[in-house]
C-alpha cells in the first residue's frame, strides 16, 4: 500500500498511546488526591467545627403554657389574671457536664443545688422541664451572658398567674402550687406535667378544671445556644375559660379594712338565696406569694405560725357559739312549747342548780323578760331555765335543724362541721354519760358545742328569709372569652326549717330590739331608717376562775381571751344581707363588733346618708328599769 494511504489514515503508534495514558492516570491521580486532601481538611482540621455546626441547627420543643382563666367579682371587676414572666427550664439530654452546669445554674438562680439536682434526677430525659419561675431582668441578664456555659438551660416567656389586689379575697381565690409526683401520677391523664402549676386551695383549687389553660409543646430549630430560629410546628395556645363570683369585691375592701387589727372571721350571705358576698380570715394570705413557686422554708414558717394563717377561718374555724346560740334556743323554746312568748322569767343574775349556781353575765340581772326581751338583753337566766326544760336531746336536734354540727357544702372536704353534742356523743367520745348541769352550759352557747363563721351567717339568714336554710356558694357561671357561658350555677336549698311563721316573726322582733330597743345590747349597729336586727355573743374560752371577768383582756394570754360574735341582718322588712363576724381571742365582747356591722350593711346596700326612722317601735323593756345604760364592755 503506498505511503500516503497510510498517513491519511493516521493511525497512532503505540508510543504515543502509552502517553496518553500517562497524561490521563496523571490527572485522575490528582484528582482523587485533591479529593482524599480535601476530605482529609474537613475531617481532621475542620471536622470539631462542622460537628458543632451540625448540632447547632436542630429540631428542639419548647412547652408552651396557656394563661389561666380569669376572676371577676358580681360587678365584672377582675379579681385575678396572668402577667407574662421569664422562666427558666432546662432540657435533661442536652446537659453536658451534669454538675458543673446545675453549680453554675444554682448559682446564677439562687436555687440550692441539692434542691435543683432532686429536680433534675425526676425529670423527663427529653422534655422541657420548669427550674423556676418568674426571675427578675438581673437573672435573665446573667442567664443570657453565660448562656454558653449552660447547654440545656434556656429562658422563656410565659403566663404567671397574678391576683391583682394581692391579699384581698386571698382565703377565697386560694392559690397554686408546683404539681406533686403523686398528683403527676393520678392526673398522668389529663396531660399535666413535672413544672407544671395546679390549683391547691379555695377557687383555684375547686375551679381547676375550667380555670386551667390548654399546654403544648411547639417545634422550633434552635441555634448552638439554644436560641430560636423558627418555628417548625408551632402550639396554639388556649387560655383557660373565666369564673364569675357572687362577690361583692367593694363590701370584700371594706370588711378587709375594717378588720384589719383582728385575727377571726367574716362571713356575709345574700339571705335569699345563699350567696357568698364577702369572706374574711384573717391572718390573710397573698396568692401572689404562691404564683411562681414559693420557698420550702417560707412554707413551713406559715404552717408553723401559731395564727394559722393558711387556715380559711370562716369554713375551718370552729369556736363556742355564745350568745348567739340563744336564737336557736328561742325557736326550740317556742317550737316545743316550753314557754309561751310572753311568759317571763325572773332574772336575779344566778341561777341555782344541784351544788352549783351558774352566773348570769349582768351582776343583779334584767328582771322580768319575755322572750324578746331574753334576746334584746342576752339574759343567761332565761336560757338557763328553758334550756333545763328543752333537755340537751331537744336542743341537738334543733340546732341540727338549724345546720350546726354539718358542713353547709360550701367548701366540699376542706369545711368543718363544727360540733353538736349530745348523750350518744359524749358516751362514744368520752365514755361517760350526759349530766344535766351540762345542758345549763350549753344553753347560752358555752360547753362542747362548736360552730364555724359560716354556719353562724347561714343561721341568721335562715331567720332572715323566715325559714329557708340555704346551701353558700360563690360560684355564679363559668364563661368563655366571647362570653359564652360554659357553667351556672343556681341556689339550692338544704331544708325548709318546719317551725311557723309567726314563731320566725316573733325571733325576728327579739332580734330587732337587739340593735333597735331600749336595753338592746348592739345599739351601734342601728342605721336610721334600716331596720338592722342582730344578737351578739361572747364565748369564753376558759372558766372564769382562771382568767378573772375583772381582768382587762390586753393583761391575759392571748388563748386564755374571750371571742367576740355579732351576727345581723338588713334591711328588716326585705333582707339583702346577713353577716357574721366572729373576733377570735379578740377579748372583747360581740357589741363591739356591732359597729363593724353596720358600715358593711351601709355599703353593700350603698346608703349615702341616714335615713331619719326605724322600721318598728322599740318594745318597752320588762321590770322596773326603763332607761337607756351604757354597759357595751359588759355585754354578750
Amino acid at each position: 500500500m503506498p505511503p500516503s494511504l497510510f498517513t491519511r489514515l493516521n493511525f497512532e503508534t503505540p508510543d504515543s498511546y502509552r502517553r496518553r495514558v500517562r497524561i490521563f492516570t496523571t490527572l485522575v491521580a490528582v484528582v482523587l488526591l485533591a479529593f482524599f486532601l480535601r476530605l482529609w481538611y474537613l475531617q481532621a482540621i475542620q471536622g470539631e467545627q462542622f460537628r458543632k455546626l451540625s448540632e447547632s441547627n436542630r429540631i428542639s420543643y419548647r412547652l408552651v403554657r396557656s394563661p389561666r382563666g380569669r376572676v371577676f367579682d358580681r360587678n365584672g371587676k377582675m379579681l385575678a389574671d396572668s402577667r407574662p414572666s421569664f422562666n427558666i427550664y432546662l432540657i435533661k439530654e442536652d446537659l453536658k457536664d451534669r454538675e458543673r452546669t446545675l453549680r453554675h445554674l444554682a448559682g446564677l438562680a439562687g436555687i440550692p443545688y441539692d434542691e435543683l439536682l432532686e429536680k433534675v434526677l425526676l425529670a423527663s430525659p427529653v422534655r422541657p422541664f420548669l427550674i423556676k419561675a418568674d426571675v427578675d431582668r438581673k437573672t435573665v441578664a446573667n442567664l443570657e451572658e453565660n448562656r454558653p456555659d449552660l447547654p440545656g438551660v434556656y429562658l422563656q416567656i410565659a403566663p404567671l398567674r397574678h391576683y391583682r389586689f394581692d391579699s384581698h379575697a386571698g382565703h377565697i381565690l386560694g392559690y397554686l402550687g408546683e404539681v406533686s409526683e403523686s398528683q403527676l401520677k393520678r392526673l398522668k391523664k389529663k396531660n399535666y406535667r413535672q413544672g407544671d402549676f395546679i390549683g391547691k386551695y379555695g377557687i383555684e383549687n375547686s375551679q381547676e378544671s375550667f380555670l386551667r389553660g390548654t399546654s403544648g409543646f411547639k417545634q422550633i430549630e434552635v441555634d448552638a445556644y439554644g436560641r430560636e430560629l423558627t418555628v417548625v410546628r408551632p402550639f396554639k395556645e388556649r387560655a383557660g375559660y373565666n369564673v364569675a363570683l357572687t362577690l361583692d369585691y367593694v363590701l370584700q375592701a371594706k370588711a378587709e379594712a375594717l378588720f384589719e387589727k383582728y385575727e377571726g372571721s367574716i362571713v356575709a350571705l345574700d339571705p335569699e338565696t345563699g350567696a357568698i358576698l364577702a369572706m374574711v380570715s384573717n391572718p390573710p394570705i397573698n396568692p401572689n406569694m404562691f404564683a411562681a413557686g414559693i420557698r420550702p422554708e417560707v412554707w413551713r414558717e406559715m404552717k408553723n405560725d401559731p395564727l394559722k394563717p393558711l387556715e380559711n377561718r370562716a369554713t375551718r374555724g370552729q369556736y363556742p357559739p355564745g350568745s348567739i346560740f340563744k336564737i336557736v334556743m328561742a325557736f326550740a323554746t317556742l317550737n316545743e312549747k316550753i314557754m309561751g312568748p310572753h311568759e317571763t322569767v325572773n332574772c336575779r343574775g344566778i341561777f341555782p342548780f344541784g351544788k352549783r349556781v351558774f352566773r348570769d353575765w349582768k351582776a343583779g340581772g334584767h328582771g322580768p323578760v319575755d322572750l324578746v326581751q331574753s334576746l334584746a338583753q342576752s339574759c343567761d337566766v332565761y336560757y338557763y331555765t328553758v334550756g333545763n326544760k328543752l333537755g340537751i336531746e331537744r336542743i341537738a336536734e334543733y340546732s341540727h335543724m338549724f345546720g350546726f354540727g354539718q358542713s353547709t357544702r360550701f367548701d366540699g372536704t376542706l369545711e368543718k362541721g363544727g360540733l353538736v353534742a349530745s348523750d350518744a356523743w359524749k358516751r362514744k367520745r368520752f365514755k361517760e354519760k350526759w349530766y344535766p348541769g351540762e345542758t345549763i352550759s350549753v344553753s347560752i352557747g358555752q360547753g362542747f358545742n362548736l360552730v364555724t363563721p359560716i354556719q353562724a351567717a347561714n343561721l341568721i339568714a335562715t331567720v332572715a328569709n323566715k325559714g329557708t336554710l340555704w346551701q353558700p356558694y360563690i360560684i355564679a357561671r363559668v364563661f368563655s372569652d366571647d362570653g359564652k357561658t360554659i357553667a351556672a350555677y343556681a341556689p339550692r336549698a338544704i331544708r325548709q326549717i318546719p317551725i311557723p311563721k309567726e314563731i320566725f316573726e316573733l325571733v325576728r322582733k327579739g332580734l330587732w330590739e337587739v340593735v333597735n330597743g331600749v336595753r338592746g345590747t348592739a345599739k351601734k349597729a342601728a342605721i336610721a331608717g334600716i331596720g338592722v336586727a342582730g344578737k351578739t355573743g361572747t364565748a369564753q374560752t376558759v372558766r372564769l376562775d382562771i382568767t378573772g371577768r375583772k381582768r382587762k383582756p390586753e393583761t391575759l394570754p392571748r388563748k386564755f381571751r374571750d371571742h367576740g360574735w355579732f351576727v345581723a341582718f338588713a334591711p328588716f322588712d326585705k333582707p339583702r344581707i346577713a353577716i357574721a363576724i366572729l373576733g377570735e381571742n379578740a377579748g372583747r365582747p360581740g357589741s363591739f363588733f356591732a359597729p363593724i356591722a353596720r358600715e358593711l350593711i351601709k355599703t353593700y346596700l350603698r346608703l349615702d346618708g341616714e335615713k331619719k326612722k326605724p322600721q318598728l317601735q322599740a318594745q318597752k323593756p320588762s321590770g322596773a328599769a326603763t332607761a337607756a345604760r351604757s354597759r357595751e364592755e359588759r355585754r354578750p
